[in-house]
């Protein structure tokens, strides 16, 4: 096995979900590359500091019930009702994934409040309170109910479409959530003020997310797609360039 092909089926394997044959041959590779092992390490890390933070509630009786009995009447063709629920569930994922890059990036820089709440506060039902390309409607959407005013840029030339945005909840207050758009890829940016705990972060990977966040006048900036490090990369540079940062 080469580095590439291990570093593929590392999460699954971590996981314990790596399919028996593949195991022996994975695990002989780790055995003699330190950087593999690092990089499963690594993974190990992250999937603890989830499992520690990640808020459990209990289903009241009720919902329960109804989804049984929505199983119940289930009686359509697999393939039918998967193609009806895949995108829903596929956000959801999406959703939690970008929830917990948050609390790490926290506990990355700087000692935890409440790193369960990051997690809380990010789950949103919407992917924008506004759908618009036109920068200048997607501001207005936070005058007056954001006590900052956070720059919303137009980076269509670069490649980035503008495609609304909406208001989050992150750290107990709401921040502005700016959704913009490269090729088949969603990027999410959250601006919120924060003085003391600065963000500062490269493109980082994990899981199919990257993200990157850094500060300026008294802003944090973060940026969360599934897209490539080197798109997230320039998204960042453009941002920074169109808000004279």
């Amino acid at each position: 096995m080469i580095c590439d092909e291990v570093r593929r089926m590392l999460g699954a394997y971590v996981d314990k979900e790596l399919e028996l044959t593949r195991q022996p041959d994975l695990e002989k590779h780790l055995a003699g590359c330190p950087s593999c092992q690092a990089a499963a390490e690594e993974i190990n890390n992250f999937s603890s500091l989830i499992r520690m933070n990640i808020p459990v509630y209990k289903a009241p009786g009720e919902l329960k019930a109804k989804i049984q009995a929505s199983l119940r009447r289930e009686s359509r063709p697999k393939l039918k009702w998967f193609s009806r629920v895949s995108l829903p569930l596929a956000y959801a994922a999406a959703v939690l994934l970008v929830s917990f890059a948050v609390p790490w990036t926290w506990r990355t820089l700087s000692p935890a409040k409440d790193q369960a709440n990051h997690v809380r506060s990010l789950i949103a039902a919407h992917l924008a309170d506004i759908n618009s390309s036109d920068a200048h409607t997607v501001k207005a959407l936070f005058t007056g109910k954001l006590d900052y005013s956070p720059p919303v840029v137009d980076l269509a030339e670069a490649g980035f479409q503008l495609i609304g945005g909406r208001i989050d909840m992150l750290d107990q207050r709401p921040v502005a959530a700016i959704v913009y758009e490269h090729g088949n890829h969603l990027i999410n940016l959250f601006v919120w003020p924060m003085a003391s705990r600065k963000l500062d972060l490269d493109v980082q990977s994990d899981r199919g997310y990257r993200f990157c966040g850094w500060n300026k006048a008294g802003l944090n900036y973060l940026c969360i797609s599934e897209g490539s490090a080197i798109a997230l990369a320039e998204f960042e540079d453009e941002v920074r360039e169109h808000t004279h940062l």
